[in-house]
């Protein structure tokens, strides 16, 4: 329980922090769109903070060979 509160204070403040870079910019509707969207990252979140990493883990890479121009 105490874990949906601190990511629903995240969440409120990341919004907080896009309202106070962006507001003077969007109209009410589209701070409530955004502020929508900020809430329903919750489960992504969840899931990224979910997955171990450790400082061993390298970032993954795709190999292209150079096949010329």
């Amino acid at each position: 329980m105490g874990s949906e509160k601190a990511t629903t204070l995240e969440q409120e403040l990341l919004f907080a922090v896009v309202k106070e870079r962006y507001g003077s910019l969007l109209s009410d509707e589209q701070l409530d769109e955004v502020r929508q969207s900020v809430l329903s990252l919750r489960s992504f979140t969840e899931a990224l903070r979910s997955v171990p990493l450790t400082n061993d883990i390298e970032p993954f890479s795709t190999f292209r060979p150079y096949r010329g121009d």
